[in-house]
């Protein structure tokens, strides 16, 4: 019944828009499109006129005008007004030349802009989520705003996607500060980003790494004159922690951040700052059963740290068609944990005593990250010809200690010591080249060549001794060599972008000076996109890739890294990467996502989370039933998905979407002797809605509910969100104030269940995801009038692939 309501909403919602229409496109004098231009439709005969806005490619269009004779009027921050010649409209659809604006470059004072770009946008190859404008950002991390992505779920404080294997993630198609993506994403503040780029099935121009890509754009302003933001957040996290016995407890954040940009002549200057400082927790509870016996184990992980972030570059136009520049970005997080864990082992037939103890885990850690990114633009004589050229260098360290002290309830007090230093290296080389062949096809190719080479030391120590066994150090080199080609091709309501990437891989890596590993290998990666326009409002696109899943490296680490006594990972240098084909079919409805129905085969997959027990002996003699993971991949897997949209618009007060993605999930693998296999439906509800109150009062919505699901060996439980929040525009427009509330019913919380063979372990996590978030932001000097040339640069792969947890 849910569904067919939905889909009665989405058929009335497409029927309201069928009809007549004159469409159009506005772009620059470098053939680009031109977002949020006022476009207005004026009749020759009365000046009765109607008004549009173009979307972030540029295009406006105009529904069932009256029949007669029409202007297509322009104008915009930094452009010239443009006019189009007159047209005919005779109730016959009609699209309208590409009308070209010319900049403006006289410096304009305070400007307000009152067009809003829309939460969702879906372009051809990718889903635009526009963050930039949302109440429910202010005061975020970047992975706190992920959550309310349409598809994308945080598991265990990892982020993944719906129906999808293996998640990439990028950020501003540069080299990330931080090795580990995830932490990355818990660490940078959300006022900072512009939007977010979902790519579920990415082409051959994208490292072929990982079955779908988050790319996640940073803002930054590139405006004549000087112009900046100062931005204040303060949040506080009230929570009630009687299952780890800690009561009431209290979590605080702030952050402080500014940007500043200056254009002069040729020279473009910026830089930015953040500091971030949080306290938090995270509840870990795992229920095993062995044997007759129960064991209860319950984490508490309070912690605290606090973030650098910055980033300082230069743009030097050198004359009409070159600009080189240069790019630092820094990140540094100083941090401490005390993770605490109580483990009690009870009969489970009568609930008699056997065991006791618990643990305590000081932890600190320490990441100084500093990368350069050397960038050189030209654009050639002819109308959309250029290349493009990168070279980044990156240095990463993280340094991280543990004391951990097992305390039993009989014998002797165990004191475990565990170092970690893991210094990582980075440098990448990258071109691309655009080849326009005639008004309706171009080719683009390029190629990249990338090193790396990561250090992992590991002390462990038990008691002052030096736990040889445990002890390790593992190296690890890789070389990525690549070449791709893209053809675009537009033949009347057809667009084809069809692609083939071949990327070599050279890799090795020593444990303790012995060689575990060494790869050299190529592979062909093919990809297909194929559009058809129904007409002025619909479209189908029906997509294919092939893509590979690399084991991280710390994947291939064959450390034992111990979160407590009876818990650890382990990784596994015989892993081998995975292949992924996918394929989507999806309509659209004015550049809207509709229907989109997706399907994924997985072979050879890497299982992060393959379980394992085992029981072990400790320093007193007592025998203690030990959990730990080992990534593997023995599994094969089938994804389906389908995905429906509707807008949730009430007059011009309420304006939003909802959806629902219902997805089936299967599994099967041949692991430790056995055969493991799980089929799974789930499914994802989801709304955002923006209530426009005033012209300087705004609030928001939303809110998300799953079903249970499978992943990997885990049979996950159902989870849940509600976030709201208030803005008020103040000091003339310049400055705004918003006070929000995330996850208020604090249902964002993974439960989970393993059951394999004699593993019969329960899980329960959940963190500090409920926050109340004052937040102020001011705008300086002079509005932008000329907007930032989106760049990529070459490093990209290889940082999302570095990870510590």
């Amino acid at each position: 019944m849910k569904f067919l309501v939905l889909w009665m909403m989405a058929g009335c919602w497409c029927s309201l828009a069928l009809g007549q229409r004159i469409t159009g496109r506005i772009v620059d004098d470098k053939i680009q499109p031109v977002a949020f231009a006022n476009v207005t439709l004026m009749n020759v005969k009365d000046s009765v006129s109607k008004s549009a806005l173009t979307n972030a490619d540029g295009q406006y269009a105009f529904t069932k005008p009256a029949p007669g004779n029409y202007k297509i009027m322009v104008s915009t921050v930094g452009f010239k007004q443009g006019s189009s010649a007159i047209i005919s409209f005779q109730n016959k659809d009609i699209t309208v030349p590409d009308l070209q604006l010319k900049a403006d470059l006289k410096q304009l004072s305070d400007v307000v802009v009152t067009g809003r770009k829309p939460f969702l946008e879906q372009r051809a190859d990718k889903l635009v989520v526009n963050v930039q404008g949302s109440i429910l950002t202010a005061g975020a991390t970047a992975a706190e705003v992920l959550r309310r992505v349409p598809g994308l779920r945080v598991l265990n404080d990892r982020v993944t996607m719906t129906g999808k294997s293996k998640l990439v993630i990028m950020v501003d198609g540069r080299l990330s500060q931080y090795q580990d993506m995830n932490a990355l994403l818990r660490a940078t503040p959300a006022s900072s980003i512009d939007r977010i780029e979902v790519v579920s099935n990415p082409s051959a121009k994208f490292d072929a790494e990982g079955d779908a890509v988050i790319n996640i754009i940073m803002k930054r302003k590139q405006a004549a004159g000087t112009s900046g933001t100062l931005g204040m957040d303060a949040g506080l996290n009230p929570y009630r922690l009687n299952e780890v016995a800690k009561g009431d407890k209290l979590y605080q954040r702030y952050n402080p951040s500014v940007s500043i940009n200056h254009q002069s002549g040729k020279f473009n200057v910026f830089g930015n700052y953040s500091y971030l400082y949080r306290t938090q927790f995270e509840v870990n509870i795992i229920k095993r059963y062995n044997n007759n016996s129960f064991y209860d184990q319950r984490n508490y992980n309070p912690s605290n740290y606090g973030i650098h972030t910055y980033q300082a570059g230069a743009d030097y136009k050198a004359d009409s068609l070159n600009t080189i520049g240069i790019v630092v970005n820094g990140f540094n997080r100083n941090g401490s944990g005390n993770y605490q864990n109580g483990s009690i082992q009870t009969n489970q037939t009568n609930g008699s005593f056997i065991d006791a103890f618990a643990s305590q885990n000081k932890q600190g850690n320490v990441n100084n990250n500093l990368a350069l990114n050397l960038n050189w633009r030209h654009a050639f004589m002819k109308p959309g010809q250029s290349l493009s050229v990168d070279a980044d260098a990156a240095h990463y360290l993280l340094k991280n200690t543990s004391n951990i002290r097992v305390y039993p309830f009989s014998g002797n007090v165990i004191h475990n010591y565990q170092r970690i230093n893991n210094p990582v290296n980075f440098e990448t080389l990258k071109a691309d080249y655009v080849q326009p062949l005639s008004k309706n096809t171009k080719l683009e190719t390029g190629a990249k060549t990338s090193f790396a080479k990561i250090d992992n030391n590991l002390l462990f120590e038990q008691n002052g001794v030096n736990d040889a066994g445990r002890t390790n150090r593992f190296i690890y080199r890789e070389n990525i060599n690549a070449a791709y080609a893209n053809l675009y091709i537009t033949y009347g309501k057809w667009d084809l972008q069809a692609g083939l990437r071949a990327e070599q891989t050279v890799a090795n890596g020593t444990s303790n000076s012995k060689k575990v590993l060494q790869r050299n290998y190529v592979q062909f990666f093919p990809s297909l996109l194929l559009t058809r326009r129904l007409d002025s409002v619909f479209a189908i696109t029906g997509q294919y890739s092939k893509r590979i899943g690399r084991p991280s490296y710390q994947q291939q680490n064959p450390f034992e890294v111990y979160l407590d006594p009876l818990t650890y990972t382990k990784g596994n240098p015989l892993l081998t990467p995975q292949t992924t084909h996918s394929g989507k079919l999806s309509l659209t409805y004015t550049g809207l996502p509709v229907l989109a129905l997706s399907y994924d085969q997985i072979s050879n997959i890497i299982v992060e989370y393959a379980p394992q027990q085992k029981t072990v002996i400790d320093a007193n003699g007592v025998p203690r039933l030990v959990s730990f993971s080992v990534a593997d991949n023995r599994a094969e897997a089938q994804n389906f998905s389908a995905q429906l949209n509707f807008p949730i618009k009430v007059g011009n007060v309420v304006d939003g979407y909802g959806g629902v993605i219902t997805t089936l999930q299967r599994y099967a693998a041949i692991y430790q002797g056995g055969v493991f296999e799980a089929e799974k439906w789930s499914h994802v509800f989801f709304a955002q809605a923006d209530i426009k109150m005033s012209s300087t009062w705004a609030a928001q919505f939303s809110a998300y509910y799953a079903t249970p699901s499978q992943y990997e060996f885990i049979k996950a439980g159902r989870n849940s969100s509600v976030d709201a929040g208030i803005a008020k525009k103040i000091l003339g427009n310049r400055a705004k104030i918003s006070l929000s509330v995330s996850d208020m019913f604090f249902g964002d919380r993974t439960l989970g269940r393993i059951k394999y063979q004699d593993i019969d372990l329960h899980l329960k996590q959940y963190n500090d995801t409920r926050n109340i978030i004052l937040a102020f932001t001011y705008n300086l000097g002079s509005k932008a009038i000329k907007p930032a040339e989106a760049r990529t640069a070459g490093a990209d792969e290889e940082n999302k692939r570095v990870k510590t947890n």
